[in-house]
């Protein structure tokens, strides 16, 4: 375990390295307003694919040791089809799909949703070194792909990410397809599959899901102006880089307590790990608070010169999203789903509450602040929820010695691999 941890750490850190220089290059060759159209485009996508993620999304992989996995593989497939299409129909008819990008945006979400799911089922397979690979694979082709556009063919439109999106995740859905099929058509012991598990734990999952994007996301549709988006956006962006670290531990945290169960070792593991993520998130927040804003100006250009500041203001939040990461993913990996559910939607209700408010006073501060205030919500309601659940004493959160010797044993553990 603890190597595979190693190996997702340093993948989630060059996909992290790889997004920051599309950020740069984005930013500086397309400009905040098409950063903002960016933003608003990923946005989209993101609640298109958490519809779809109610079947085919990372709660799979608590059932995916336990269910018939062809069975899950070919409904997966039916129910992305028509989730997929419903979905992006409703945008459509909302009117919030980019103008004239509204095929496009189908057909990249659609090969976005098929590509996640085949990573689920690798992920579940505990086949971490190809979900990694994976992984770090589409953006490095998005990275180059925007290079052309912007180098070679002096594209300075939207034009310049979305078709480089499309081919990367082309190119990446082609590869895990042929993974994952290969673990579909291997023999297994027979085994049970019930839809109706699959659909409410996801249902509770997305739910999640969505009240968490909507927890920072949701001032994309209260900001002015497609500028204010892009600033905002951006910096945003710049500093969840920090999440790497938790966004590294999480799958592989994941997959191994669906597969090992509600252990006592998986419990005292879980908190040993979040707060090795909070920790080591938090001297990557000091760095980015000793680097200049002239470099981040020089960076990403003109019309950013506020980055930094907003990162700091919503620097808090990160830091909360870096310990709480760890103790979701260990709810998702032993099935309480409604306990995640009520904790983000406690940190919902808090940015909707301050969001509209805060927004029309203060513009992108008030979004951060916003951030911060429903990010520590959610928190906090989900260590409560933790330390309860498994009668876990508070004087624990602080106790160095019991993390040194889980992470020990997780140095040493034969099941590393």
């Amino acid at each position: 375990m603890f190597r595979n941890i190693i190996q997702s750490l340093f993948a989630k850190g060059m996909v992290a390295v790889m997004n920051f220089a599309i950020l740069i290059l984005t930013s500086h060759y397309l400009g905040v307003s098409s950063r903002g159209e960016i933003a608003v485009l990923i946005l989209n996508i993101s609640i298109i694919q958490i519809v779809n993620e109610i079947f085919t999304g990372y709660t799979l992989v608590y059932f995916i040791p336990k269910y018939n996995l062809r069975r899950i593989f070919v409904a997966g497939i039916l129910y992305t089809i028509i989730a997929c299409s419903v979905t992006n129909s409703v945008f459509y008819f909302l009117g919030e799909h980019i103008k004239n990008h509204e095929l496009l945006s189908y057909i990249i979400s659609f090969i976005v949703i098929l590509n996640t799911f085949n990573c689920v089922i690798i992920l579940g397979k505990e086949k971490i070194a190809a979900y990694n690979f994976l992984n770090v694979l589409q953006p490095l082709l998005l990275l180059f792909g925007v290079i052309y556009m912007t180098y070679w063919k002096r594209v300075y439109t939207l034009e310049a990410y979305v078709w480089p999106l499309l081919v990367s995740f082309v190119i990446a859905f082609i590869i895990s397809s042929s993974v994952a099929l290969k673990l579909v058509a291997k023999k297994e012991t027979p085994k049970p599959f019930l839809m109706k598990p699959v659909l409410i734990n996801g249902l509770l999952c997305q739910l999640a899901v969505l009240m968490h994007v909507f927890c920072n996301r949701y001032s994309y549709y209260l900001l002015e102006t497609t500028a204010e988006v892009g600033l905002y956006s951006s910096a945003s962006s710049l500093i969840e880089s920090v999440l790497i670290i938790s966004n590294g531990i999480a799958p592989v945290l994941l997959s191994r307590v669906a597969n090992a169960g509600d252990s006592e070792q998986s419990k005292r593991i879980t908190l040993s790990l979040a707060k090795v993520s909070f920790i080591l998130s938090g001297f990557c927040v000091m760095i980015i608070a000793l680097i200049p804003n002239s470099f981040f100006v020089f960076l990403l250009g003109t019309g950013f010169e506020n980055a930094k500041a907003i990162m700091m203001m919503y620097s808090p939040g990160i830091l909360m999203l870096s310990f709480a990461g760890i103790i979701s993913h260990y709810f998702s990996a032993t099935g309480k789903l409604k306990i995640i559910l009520v904790c983000n939607g406690i940190g919902f209700a808090v940015a909707m509450a301050l969001a509209h408010l805060l927004i029309r006073k203060y513009s992108y501060t008030g979004a951060a602040i916003s951030a911060d205030v429903s990010y520590s919500a959610l928190t906090v309601s989900l260590c409560v929820a933790f330390f309860l659940v498994n009668k876990i004493k508070a004087k624990e959160l602080f106790s160095l010695k019991e993390d040194y010797i889980n992470l020990k044993n997780l140095f040493f553990s034969r099941h590393s691999g």
